[in-house]
C-alpha cells in the first residue's frame, strides 16, 4: 500500500491541477491497484517536479482513486 508521509512538506493540488488529475484518474478502472494507477499517470512533468509537488500529486491521485473505488463498491453492492 502506498502512503504519503504527512510529516514532510506537501504542495497540495488546487483548482485546475486537481481537476485534471481527477479526470485522468477517472478514465482508468477503479479496481486497479494504487501502484498501477500511479505508474499509468506518471510522466516527464511529474518526474521533473519538486519533491513537495510530487508528494502532493501522488496524494491527490490516491485520494481520487480511493473515492472512485468507494463509489464503485457502493454501487455494485447496492448500497447507493
Amino acid at each position: 500500500m502506498l502512503r504519503i508521509n504527512e510529516s514532510k512538506p506537501i504542495e497540495l493540488m488546487l483548482f485546475d491541477n486537481a481537476r485534471t488529475i481527477k479526470l485522468k484518474v477517472g478514465s482508468l478502472h477503479c479496481m486497479l491497484s494504487n501502484l498501477s494507477i500511479i505508474r499509468k499517470l506518471w510522466n516527464k512533468r511529474v518526474k521533473s517536479a519538486s519533491k513537495e509537488l510530487r508528494r502532493g500529486w501522488i496524494k491527490c491521485v490516491l485520494e481520487t482513486h480511493q473515492a472512485n473505488q468507494d463509489l464503485y463498491l457502493r454501487v455494485m453492492c447496492g448500497r447507493l
